[in-house]
């Protein structure tokens, strides 16, 4: 048990490490297509970016929006139609990609929690228990994660898992994606070609929320383990 629980630690500080790594390859990944594509394709390309991006390719939203808000609706002037629909486009990526992950964890979620859950100390009664307390806050969860750096990505992989159902997903995911890309849309659009004036905030953001999840994994490690030695 001790083994497996250093192990869980290990993971999640390496995982913290390997997430920043292929973030900053996004950031490079992102912008460059973005600047020097036509214009009608910048739109498919933030579609796709956000598809990626919720579909646990690290791709950066918080690069994707501004430049999108810069590029496509600051530098042709459409103005707050513009906003709403790159917004409603970025958002239905974003629920494309989120509902890869649903899949996957709907379908395959159990049986691996079944199979390699004891090598994190993860056991089918731990799901037991996360979906009865989520039960009846869910839908609200799942949206606050769609607000959330980090816990964004991995939404639609927790959502399939405990079983949400396909249309409240659908809708939820969308709707808080939505706020999310309108957000940093407008932001981008206000702020023009500085928009990297707001990537500082959001790294600090994102390495605290990583911190914290490594944090819990920690903590949820040793309460476990003193469960067992009880």
């Amino acid at each position: 048990m001790k083994h497996a629980a250093a192990n869980r630690i290990v993971a999640a500080m390496l995982g913290v490490g390997l997430t920043s790594l292929v973030g900053g390859v996004g950031v490079v990944a992102v912008y460059y297509p973005l600047r020097h594509a036509p214009y009608a394709l910048q739109w498919g390309l933030i579609f796709v970016l956000m598809a990626g991006e919720s579909a646990a390719i690290h791709l950066p939203s918080e690069v994707i929006l501004p430049v999108g808000g810069w590029l496509v609706i600051r530098e042709h002037g459409l103005g707050i139609t513009g906003l709403l629909a790159l917004s409603t486009i970025a958002a239905a990526g974003n629920t494309a990609g989120s509902t890869l992950l649903y899949a996957a964890g709907r379908a395959g979620g159990r049986p691996l929690v079944r199979r390699y859950g004891r090598w994190i100390l993860l056991h089918e009664s731990d799901v037991d228990a996360a979906e009865r307390r989520m039960r009846a806050r869910r839908i609200s969860a799942l949206f606050l994660s769609r607000l959330l750096p980090v816990v964004r990505t991995y939404g639609g992989f927790v959502a399939g898992l405990i079983r949400v159902p396909v249309v409240p997903f659908l809708l939820v995911t969308f709707a808080g994606s939505f706020v999310w890309s309108a957000v940093f849309i407008g932001i981008g659009e206000a702020l023009g070609a500085n928009w990297s004036s707001i990537r500082t905030p959001m790294e600090i953001a994102g390495i605290v929320t990583a911190a914290l999840l490594v944090l819990a994994v920690v903590a949820l490690t040793l309460r476990q383990l003193r469960t067992g030695a009880a």
